[in-house]
């Protein structure tokens, strides 16, 4: 019996391998050499033969096709039989089927730094082993790129922290978690680390990368050192009482000008720009914006009052005034102001004021003075970010922004933006001699934080900072800062958040 069982399992095999490898002859072979009861259960089991690719493998077709992008390194070993997370769409996309995409790149800058990205696209479209084509586009300023997003549809955007994190929490922007860890494709982790790791977390929202580090700047105090020197101050401010103390003494040695367009300035030069404000707090201990997501911004705090009550006190002694041209650079060559509040950006167009009018004065971007802790540089810039779409045209854009990236190009661009540099590799460094020379970069930085509701709360904030110095009789500066809270929890609620695409 055993010996029968065998020969019907032996046979059924050989017949189901000879029919499905196509060698007839083997079957007919087989099926002779058999004994007559087994030929009857052969001819019974006929049936049964569409069944037996289920227990035979099937070929595969000879075609050859394309090679993915690779996901994993080559030299790890083969997967097991454990289940594993399948692969996310977007990085499911095989070199080929990038010939043909076509990526349009919008940013918001004009002169210089359009130029230079449109050579660069240029060089990319000749070069790139990928078939991919670079479409540049300026949208001459920030306030116009929103509109643009929705009107020419881009697949990767050069823009703020906060926007990007608004597209990541909207739903239109793609998180860039996976590409930075693609094996070939993305960055090592010393790459990586060549960005400060501060500017990483700038554009980092709900546990995601919303955006890449692209342009930085910092913001501080143009400050004229051989004046505060002349006034008997051999050191910059470092608190805001020092601070204080010296834009009095600038103001009360205005004050005696034989210059009658000279008196009631000398001080602080005054400006209530959004981000100022936000360096204000930050030197009083404020901390508004939250780094968490779901958390709320927060006016209704005891800084906060602090920091009016102190700007409103400065106002009261004549120790800061306002201008009536926006442009700061001749107030400050010409001794109108001891300092004003200004960035990496302000520095080679004072210089060239200063040497226009033939000045002697050393000057600087020194730190925010800071109460209790050590002066502070305020930090904000630009990111690339990648919009959701197609597989293939996410991963062109990537390849666009990861080419972008190289550190002789990210050099060149930090010099036409007059930026701080993004890490401590040699080519990191200041190129710009002017920079090296009127800029305090061994004081301490704080980003700030990538929260997309600042761009709701910015104006009022802005509408804020300009009522503490207009405030009406019998108003208080605690009343400024509750309104304050009120009218941005109100424009949050109303603003829905729909997708830019």
């Amino acid at each position: 019996m055993k010996f029968l069982y065998q020969n019907y399992t032996g046979a059924f095999l050989l017949w189901c391998n000879s029919f499905v490898s196509g060698k007839l002859f083997l079957m007919k072979t087989a099926f002779q050499k058999q004994p007559g009861s087994v030929k009857i259960v052969l001819l019974m089991l006929l049936v049964l033969v569409t069944g037996c690719s289920t227990f035979l493998p099937e070929k595969s077709p000879a075609t050859l096709t394309p090679s993915p992008i690779p996901i994993t390194p080559s030299h790890q070993p083969q997967p097991t039989a454990t289940i594993t997370p399948e692969i996310p769409i977007e990085y499911r996309v095989e070199i080929n089927d990038l010939r043909g995409s076509e990526i349009l790149f919008l940013h918001p800058f004009v002169g210089a730094i359009d130029e230079q990205y449109q050579a660069w696209a240029e060089e990319f479209n000749q070069k790139n082993p990928y078939g991919i084509t670079i479409k540049v586009e300026s949208t001459g300023g920030l306030d116009t790129l929103p509109s643009m997003i929705q009107s020419r549809n881009p697949q990767v955007i050069l823009t703020t922290p906060e926007l990007l994190s608004q597209g990541l929490e909207e739903g239109w922007l793609a998180a860039l978690d996976g590409y930075l860890t693609l094996p070939e494709l993305g960055l090592s982790e010393a790459e990586q680390k060549n960005i400060h790791e501060e500017f990483w977390l700038q554009d980092r929202f709900s546990g995601a990368q919303s955006g890449f580090p692209a342009l930085r700047t910092a913001i501080g105090l143009i400050y004229n050192t051989t004046w505060a020197n002349e006034l008997g101050y051999t050191h910059p401010p470092s608190t805001p009482q020092e601070f204080l103390e010296q834009a009095c003494a600038a103001a009360r040695e205005n004050n005696r000008s034989a210059y009658l367009d000279k008196r009631g300035t000398g001080g602080w030069l005054l400006s209530t720009d959004s981000l100022h404000a936000i360096a204000w707090w930050y030197a009083f201990g404020a901390k508004v914006l939250p780094e968490k997501p779901g958390e709320k911004i927060q006016f209704e705090q005891n800084s906060v009052a602090t920091t009016f009550q102190f700007l409103r006190d400065m106002q009261s002694q004549g120790c800061l005034w306002q201008g009536l041209n926006p442009s700061p650079y001749r107030y400050f060559s010409e001794r109108y102001t001891l300092f004003y509040i200004g960035s990496l950006q302000d520095i080679p167009p004072q210089q060239a004021y200063h040497q226009s009018l033939a000045r002697k004065d050393d000057w600087t971007l020194i730190p925010f003075p800071r109460q209790n802790q050590e002066p502070f540089f305020l930090s904000h810039g630009f990111s690339y970010g990648l919009l959701r779409t197609k597989p293939k045209l996410q991963m062109a854009g990537w390849l666009w922004i990861r080419w972008l990236a190289d550190p002789s190009r990210q050099s060149t661009l930090t010099r036409l933006y007059q930026g701080m540099p993004l890490g401590n590799s040699s080519q990191n460094v200041f190129f710009d001699p002017i920079l090296e020379k009127h800029f305090m970069h061994d004081a301490s930085l704080i980003p700030l934080p990538g929260n997309p509701d600042w761009l709701i709360a910015r104006r009022p904030v802005e509408d804020a900072f300009w009522q503490i110095f207009h405030l009406a009789e019998g108003q208080s500066v605690e009343e400024v800062m509750v309104e304050l809270q009120s009218l941005t929890e109100y424009e949050l609620s109303r603003t829905q958040a729909t997708p830019i695409p």
